[in-house]
């Protein structure tokens, strides 16, 4: 890929980071009814709130078990194959889970401050490892890149 290209195409991924990060602090801070809570909720036990919804499944209605185990997962898989190719320095597994660590304290913390959600470990646990789906993915299709294959970033 030539230098023109590279930039296209570094800047296409800039605007679908952008516009997906949009949606997620949409999600995140005004989504799924969280105005008017009055009370602050926190979780720091690891796996306390998974364990909950694993073992006590048959309390919670299908979607909202959905929602919190694989939608945690699911909704951050983007941010893990966007953010190394826009940002050179984000490249290993480490530096995936230590970035997004700092990111989603900062975001649970901001749910929490401003009662819009719940201090939740287990969020950070789910969204990490969503980001690192994500850039497993993509370091599955750099290796297909790389033996010839037709994929290009």
């Amino acid at each position: 890929m030539n230098a023109k290209g590279h930039r296209l195409y570094k800047s296409i991924a800039g605007m679908m980071l952008t516009g997906y990060s949009a949606f997620m602090c949409y999600l995140l801070f005004f989504g799924f009814s969280r105005a008017g809570r009055t009370e602050r909720m926190m979780n720091l036990v690891p796996f306390k709130t998974i364990g909950n919804y694993i073992s006590g499944y048959r309390y919670y209605n299908f979607d909202t078990w959905i929602i919190n185990l694989f939608g945690n997962v699911a909704a951050f898989i983007p941010f893990g194959l966007l953010v190394p190719l826009i940002f050179p320095r984000v490249q290993g597994y480490f530096q995936i889970i230590w970035r997004f660590t700092l990111a989603l304290l900062l975001v649970e913390a901001t749910q929490w401050v401003f009662k819009v959600g719940s201090f939740d470990v287990d969020d950070i646990l789910l969204n990490v490892l969503g980001a690192l789906l994500g850039f497993a993915m993509l370091q599955r299709l750099r290796r297909l890149r790389l033996a010839g294959r037709k994929w290009q970033p």
